[in-house]
């Protein structure tokens, strides 16, 4: 009974393997392409502008937000997306070669128990080796994550000292003290990273706006100014016709308000939460300037 088991398991195990084995030896269609690094920047991009949507739109509070960027920050850091200039990253070919180790090692742990299994008799003790080490992480607390943050936002400092010119750097800086309750110094991480190229980006443009107007109580003045330039970039922008919008009806500016959220309307998806947020408010709009 024994011998056969261990022959079916064999079998399963070489099936396994078969799977495992073969996207790993199969040459990579991205091999020359883009760096995983680039990808990585890339999505976090994304990521980001989703969360500038969904706060535009009220589906996020501001607190849900900074948590939400903070830890696609840490993400992004943890990645090793930012160290470009680093080492290099292994061949392809030589990380499926250490990946297929890897696997085969794993292969043999259920023959290594069962052998356990066989001359020691202890079932026990088999399920005791065969068992994943790995628990649910409990959650981390407010000062954990706190402590953390602060901890990414002096690895992000320690690296614009050798690099100041790191624009990815500056901005995630900013969205770190942004996150640690730090307006000032994170007016002064958006404003380095506007110095360094960040001027050309809307989503840019915009969070530093967000940042100023936080900080200063207001949409008027430089917020405006940034804002007019998001929207010169793209007249599309929809954080940037969200704030424009906002910046309008708080000047009691009820028809430059509606036109700005009349064009995000048509930008935003027809059935989304999104456009029946921006319809209420054009409805606050109509009823602010009597209309019936």
């Amino acid at each position: 009974m024994n011998g056969l088991f261990l022959i079916l398991a064999l079998a399963l195990c070489l099936l396994a393997l078969t799977f495992v084995a073969y996207p790993l030896l199969r040459p990579s269609p991205r091999e020359g392409g883009e760096t995983p690094a680039a990808v990585n920047r890339a999505v976090h991009r994304d990521r980001v502008r989703e969360l500038d949507q969904d706060l535009a739109a009220g589906l996020l509070t501001p607190a849900q937000y900074e948590l939400a960027l903070a830890d696609l920050e840490r993400e992004l850091l943890d990645s090793g997306a930012l160290a470009e200039g680093g080492a290099a990253a292994p061949r392809p070919r030589s990380r499926r070669l250490a990946t297929l180790a890897a696997a085969l090692s794993l292969a043999g742990l259920p023959f290594a128990a069962m052998g356990l299994y066989l001359g020691v008799g202890h079932a026990e003790a088999v399920f005791a080796i065969a068992e994943p080490a790995s628990r649910e992480a409990p959650p981390v607390s407010a000062e954990g994550r706190q402590r953390e943050f602060q901890m990414l936002a002096q690895q992000l400092q320690g690296r614009l000292a050798d690099a100041p010119d790191d624009l990815e750097s500056w901005v995630l800086l900013g969205q770190t003290q942004v996150y640690l309750d730090d307006p000032a110094a994170a007016e002064r991480a958006f404003r380095e990273a506007m110095r360094h190229g960040g001027d050309r980006d809307p989503d840019l443009l915009t969070r530093y706006a967000d940042v100023v107007a936080e900080r200063q109580g207001g949409l008027a003045g430089e917020p405006a100014t940034l804002i007019e330039q998001a929207l010169a970039l793209d007249p599309d922008h929809p954080q940037g016709l969200w704030m424009a919008g906002t910046l309008a009806f708080e000047q009691q500016e009820p028809g430059a308000a509606r036109q700005h959220w009349e064009r995000l309307l048509e930008v935003l998806p027809a059935e989304s939460r999104e456009a029946e947020i921006i319809r209420g408010n054009l409805a606050q709009v109509a009823a602010a300037n009597g209309e019936g």
